[in-house]
């Protein structure tokens, strides 16, 4: 069973939330959760910062403590489209920007003021390759991540609207709470006259 770290006086780590997430994915000693984490730098967001424009090549892996994050695309009308939202305690970056090192489609930014840790790209290959547990944890993030794209791919086609906000409700209450609700009904894939009836029934 994995170790998970308290707030006691044996053990007092200011990314102590990190090591605890790293912890939930693989069960690997508490020293090498240590270590990996400590490749991770500190940052902090203003609500509205952007974190990856479109066009640029995404960087950073980055671990959200506290916040919400929003990716976006623009349709051919010009519209913004949500395509995912970030919420906290999960990773957060474009996956296929990031690895490919190709400029990013979407824009990613701050719902809210947002704290975390992260890693660049030339840093993560580098623990990659030194240490076998972090490969271990990145490929079971990169399974956890097609999983839940190919879920929300299935709900668009094999759930109501109604059906799909009562799962955000459940499993991203966050996301109801701060982001606008025209970003909640692109996300959704449905508008916001639809969004605003589905949330009045309920």
């Amino acid at each position: 069973m994995a170790v998970i770290i308290t707030d006691s006086n044996n053990f007092q780590m200011k990314n102590r939330t990190l090591i605890n997430f790293i912890l939930s994915i693989i069960q690997i000693p508490l020293e090498d959760a240590e270590f990996i984490s400590t490749h991770f730098q500190h940052f902090e967001f203003k609500k509205g910062d952007i974190i990856l424009k479109k066009g640029k090549v995404s960087d950073d892996y980055l671990f959200l403590e506290k916040g919400l994050i929003r990716s976006y695309l623009n349709d051919l009308e010009g519209n913004e489209v949500t395509t995912d939202f970030f919420i906290e305690n999960n990773v957060a970056f474009e996956i296929t920007s990031f690895f490919n090192r190709n400029p990013s489609e979407t824009t990613m930014l701050a719902v809210t003021d947002c704290m975390g840790y992260k890693i660049n790209f030339t840093q993560l290959n580098q623990l990659f390759h030194n240490k076998p547990s972090f490969r271990e944890f990145g490929r079971s993030i990169l399974v956890r991540e097609f999983i839940a794209t190919k879920k929300r791919n299935y709900s668009m086609i094999n759930q109501t609207a109604e059906e799909r906000y009562e799962n955000l409700l459940v499993n991203k209450p966050l996301i109801l709470k701060y982001a606008p609700l025209k970003h909640i009904a692109s996300y959704l894939g449905i508008t916001d006259s639809t969004l605003s009836r589905i949330r009045a029934k309920l």
